[in-house]
C-alpha cells in the first residue's frame, strides 16, 4: 500500500518562502528508518516535508496527487499545532485516508490527541517492527483500539535508514565543518537520570541504552559516502561516550575503513574527566568539537537537576578539551525552578571562564514526560500556554517566579553579544554561498 510520511517541522523553519524551496536542513532519522522498513516490506513510502511547501493549499494538492492509503505524522511537542492542522487538511481531501500520529509527543501525551477526530491512530514508542506488520489491519479498520504500542526493535536487524527520503541537504551546525555534511544516530536511550529529561527517554526507548554494532554503524556511513559522499559528520546520540568500549571500537573501524572525516558528538563532563586518553584518541581520528551539557555553574542547581556532576568537573572537562584542541559547544540553562540570582551569576561566571566556541543557552522549558514538567504542574508554575512555547531557546517566559529581564541581561554578559545576534551571524556564515554549488546542483532532487 501507499504510505505518506509527514514531517511537520515548520514551527521554527516555517513554510518555504519567497518562491524558494529550502535546499538545506536536517533529515528526520526516525522517518528515514520507517521508510526503509516499509519499503523492505513491499510498501511505497513517500515523504511530505512541510518545510518544502508553500502553504496548506499545496499540502492538499500534494495529498490529492499522491493518493496515499495512510499518512503517518511524526511530531515533537513543539510541532503539535502544525501536525494537527496537517491532519485536518488531509481529512478534508479524503476522509477515508487513515492518519497515524507517532513520535515523542503522542508517546508522552496521548491525552492531547485521543479525542481528535482527524487522528485515527496514536502510535506510542518505536514503529519499525509493529507498523509494517499491521498496516493492512489499520487500512481495513480492523485495529479497534486507537492507541497502538510499538514493539522495541533490535537495531541490528532493522535496515539502514533511507536517507534519500528527504529531498534536502543537511547543513553543518558550525562553519568549520565542510559540506557535504551528514548526521547519524548509532543508538537510542540514555541511562542517566536528569530531571529535565527523564523519565521521558525511558518511556520512549526503554530502560537501557541500545546501540547498533560498530560494524553496522560504519557500514551505514559507507552507504552514505557511496550514495552522496560526506566530508563531515555529526553523531546525534544523546551521549555517544556513554559506552566507552563502543567508542574505542568505533575509532578502530573508522580508521580501518579509511575515513578521515571531521566529526562532532555529544558527551558529559564526568566522562571527559574520567577518560581523557579516549578523548585524545578521538581527536586524533577526527573529533573537532564536543557538545557538552554544562547546564549550571551552581552545584545546588546541578543537584536539583539530578545531573550527577560537580561544578569542578565542568571546568576540568573544558580544560581537557582545550588542551586537546577540541572545540566546545556549551549547552547551559537559566531560569530553572528554585534558581536564585546568585545561581544565575555563577552560571554566567562559568561560561565566561570556559569561553566555549559556541555558547548555546536555553531558558528552562518544562518538557512533557519529564519529572520537572510534573514538578511545574504540581506547583502551578508553568507558563506554557501554546505548544510553540516548548522551544528551548532563551526567549519567552516559561515558568512563574523568574525575573526574565534579569536573565536576558545576564545572558548578554555571558555571551558578550545578544544571543539572537550571535546565532544570526552563525547562520549568515553558513549560507549557501559558502557551499560547493556544483555538488548541490548534482545532488539536489527535483521538487
Amino acid at each position: 500500500m501507499k504510505v505518506a510520511l509527514l514531517y511537520p517541522g515548520i514551527t521554527i523553519d516555517g513554510f518555504a518562502k519567497n518562491g524558494q524551496r529550502p535546499i538545506t536542513g536536517w533529515i528526520h532519522h526516525g522517518l528515514c528508518h520507517i521508510s526503509s522498513v516499509l519499503k523492505k516490506s513491499g510498501h511505497d513510502a513517500l515523504l511530505i516535508d512541510l518545510r518544502q511547501l508553500f502553504g496548506w493549499e499545496e499540502l492538499q494538492r500534494m495529498v490529492r496527487d499522491m493518493a496515499p492509503d495512510i499518512v503517518g505524522i511524526t511530531l515533537m511537542s513543539l510541532d503539535f499545532d502544525a501536525a494537527v492542522k496537517a491532519a485536518e487538511m488531509i481529512k478534508k481531501v479524503k476522509n477515508s485516508i487513515k492518519v497515524i500520529m507517532g513520535g515523542a509527543h503522542p508517546t508522552l501525551m496521548e491525552s492531547e490527541l485521543i479525542d481528535n477526530k482527524n487522528v485515527d491512530y496514536i502510535f506510542k514508542g518505536e514503529a519499525e517492527v509493529t507498523l509494517p506488520r499491521i498496516l493492512s489491519e489499520i487500512l481495513n479498520g480492523n485495529v479497534t483500539h486507537k492507541v497502538i504500542k510499538g514493539e522495541i526493535p533490535d537495531l541490528e536487524k532493522i535496515p539502514h535508514e533511507d536517507r534519500r527520503l528527504f529531498k534536502i541537504l543537511e547543513a553543518p551546525i558550525v562553519p568549520f565543518l565542510k559540506m557535504p555534511f551528514i548526521t547519524a544516530i548509532a543508538g537510542r536511550g540514555c541511562t542517566y537520570n536528569c530531571s529535565f529529561c527523564q523519565p521521558a527517554e525511558r518511556i520512549m526507548f526503554g530502560p537501557r541504552l541500545r546501540r547498533m554494532s560498530v560494524e553496522k554503524f560504519i557500514d551505514g556511513l559507507g552507504i552514505a559516502i557511496d550514495d552522496m559522499g560526506f566530508n563531515s559528520l555529526m553523531i546525534h546520540d544523546d551521549c555517544l561516550l556513554e559506552d566507552t568500549k563502543w567508542v574505542e571500537l568505533f575509532l578502530k573501524h573508522y580508521s580501518k575503513r579509511g575515513f578521515r572525516k571531521s566529526f562532532v558528538c555529544q558527551s558529559r563532563v564526568d566522562i571527559i574527566v574520567k577518560y581523557p586518553k579516549l578523548l585524545k584518541s578521538m581527536r586524533k581520528y577526527g573529533l573537532e568539537m564536543l557538545l557538552i551539557g554544562f547546564e549550571s555553574g551552581s552545584q545546588r542547581v546541578l543537584n536539583f537537576l539530578r545531573k550527577g556532576i560537580a561544578v569542578e568537573q565542568n571546568y576540568k572537562a573544558a580544560d581537557i578539551c582545550k588542551n586537546l584542541g577540541i572545540r566546545i559547544w556549551a549547552n547551559f540553562m537559566l531560569g530553572i525552578p528554585t534558581e536564585t540570582k546568585e545561581d544565575v551569576l555563577k552560571t554566567v561566571s562559568m561560561i565566561k571562564r570556559i569561553k566555549p566556541y559556541v555558547s548555546s543557552p536555553a531558558f528552562f522549558t518544562p518538557h512533557p514526560g519529564s519529572d520537572l514538567f510534573e514538578f511545574c504542574i504540581k506547583n502551578d508554575i508553568s507558563l506554557i500556554k501554546r505548544h510553540e512555547d516548548y522551544k528551548r531557546y532563551p526567549e519567552g517566559r516559561k515558568i512563574k517566579g523568574i525575573d526574565y529581564d534579569f536573565l536576558n541581561k545576564a545572558l548578554e554578559d555571558a555571551v558578550r553579544v545578544p544571543y539572537a545576534v550571535k546565532i544570526r551571524r552563525k547562520i549568515d556564515r553558513l549560507r549557501l554561498g559558502r557551499f560547493n554549488k556544483e555538488f548541490i546542483k548534482n545532488y539536489a532532487f527535483p521538487h
